[in-house]
């Protein structure tokens, strides 16, 4: 197996792991995010630019939802 596919397996497992483990909507996007984030750092070389293009939008998109989540607990904190 070539280091792509043990990175695709890695990032599969994460998501599935942290869907089963998270106690809450927002700690699995957190915790997904994180996931994302490790794999496009590892796998940098070893992913093609398509993949690695998905992967980075998937985490803006995911940075985006963090940011909504952050401003929300800091609402609630402030109410």
């Amino acid at each position: 197996m070539a280091v792509r596919d043990y990175l695709i397996i890695f990032l599969g497992l994460w998501i599935v792991l942290s869907a089963v483990l998270s106690p809450s909507t927002e700690v699995f996007l957190t915790v997904v995010l994180i996931g994302l984030l490790i794999t496009l750092e590892i796998g940098e070389f070893y992913l093609s630019e398509e993949t690695k293009d998905g992967l980075k939008y998937s985490s803006y998109f995911l940075l985006l939802v963090f940011a909504v989540i952050v401003a929300m607990k800091v609402y609630e904190i402030l109410k």
